[in-house]
């Protein structure tokens, strides 16, 4: 009886141990890449889990690489351009607000579908064509046709990476697509390449650069005036190029709502002026909001905007070529405060206005 007891405890024992090295072993083979606190990855031998804007979607090994792709964002174009793979987009929306003119002439040749806009989706045209992924940002006004495509077995993959405030933080999500499209080597280089180029840039600002330059950014937008504090992506650009942001001073992650007057009294002086958008010459600015004119970097013509890559259509590439390359907006923002540093570079994103 007792000989029993003993021999059912060890065989119980046994089950466990082979239970919790099962388990054990799940968890050694499972790898987690944290890219922010907006994203991550959990991959083991079976499966591929991304966590995103408190949405978990997972796709078996089997099912990867994704081979057909609709997209919401701009941002998701040049990610999946990076990579070579910009031909698996099989449906976008607002199409017009895209720079990419393979975009546009996809539409042309029926090869990529127009299927909704920030307001809606034309969830039965993607239903009938059924991609294996979405790629969306977390749009509030478009949650109910998101859910509507999941509850059909389409996959929806948020991609907020406009939160970010890191200068390299968005470039870096182009690791996530390299584990969707089986591109890792490839995100990885690239990520390398601009990572090295960025900080190359930055060192010879920071180093050579007298910093004896002050930047105001951006203009009014209706009787407000927004601007970045110190913790925000624009400001960071700024400081790694040594441009002395004039509200450098203010903390927080939300932008700054100021007065005309407010701006004025402390940016009276500035030498430059960036990111004007809404403008491409002096005159225009003047003619929109004519006290701009009693900045200095107005009267000295040191404005600069950063819309010289955009189309007819006002899509503008800076807010989408840009994002994976961010060594091209450094090098832009060094060539403006310190010309002497970079004599045979051509600014790329931005202009100056006339």
């Amino acid at each position: 009886m007792i000989k029993n007891s003993v021999l059912s405890l060890l065989f119980l024992l046994l089950i466990f141990n082979c239970k919790q090295s099962s388990e054990n072993k799940t968890i050694e083979n499972t790898n987690s890449f944290q890219f922010s606190k907006n994203i991550s990855i959990e991959e083991n031998e079976q499966t591929l889990t991304i966590k995103s804007s408190e949405n978990t979607i997972s796709f078996k090994k089997e099912e990867l690489p994704i081979k057909s792709v609709m997209v919401e964002t701009s941002s998701a174009v040049s990610f999946l351009t990076e990579l070579g793979e910009f031909n698996l987009i099989k449906g976008v929306t607002d199409a017009s607000f895209m720079y990419n003119p393979k975009i546009e002439q996809g539409i042309k040749n029926k090869t990529i579908l127009e299927v909704g806009n920030s307001n809606e989706l034309f969830t039965e045209t993607i239903l009938k064509n059924k991609p294996q992924l979405i790629i969306a940002n977390s749009n509030p006004v478009l949650a109910k046709y998101h859910q509507q495509l999941e509850q059909n077995g389409i996959k929806v993959l948020y991609l907020d990476e406009y939160k970010e405030q890191n200068p390299l933080g968005q470039i870096e999500y182009l690791k996530v697509f390299g584990k969707l499209f089986n591109k890792n080597n490839e995100a990885n280089q690239q990520f390398e390449l601009v990572k090295n180029r960025y900080d190359s840039i930055k060192n010879i600002i920071q180093t050579k650069g007298k910093g004896n330059v002050s930047t105001l950014v951006n203009t009014m937008y209706g009787d407000v005036w927004y601007l970045p504090t110190k913790d925000l992506l624009q400001a960071k650009l700024i400081e790694d190029a040594k441009g002395n942001y004039i509200f450098n001073d203010k903390t927080g992650l939300n932008s700054l709502s100021l007065t005309f007057e407010e701006v004025y009294k402390k940016g009276k002086s500035a030498k430059y002026w960036i990111n004007v958008t809404s403008a491409n010459s002096l005159a225009e600015m003047k003619a929109s909001y004519p006290n701009y004119t009693w900045f200095d970097a107005f009267k000295n013509g040191n404005v600069y905007a950063y819309n010289k890559r955009m189309n007819i259509k006002d899509a503008n590439d800076y807010f989408e070529q840009g994002i994976v390359r961010p060594d091209i907006i450094l090098n832009d923002l060094g060539k403006i405060f310190y010309p002497d540093l970079f004599p045979n570079y051509n600014l790329y994103f931005y202009q100056q206005l006339k």
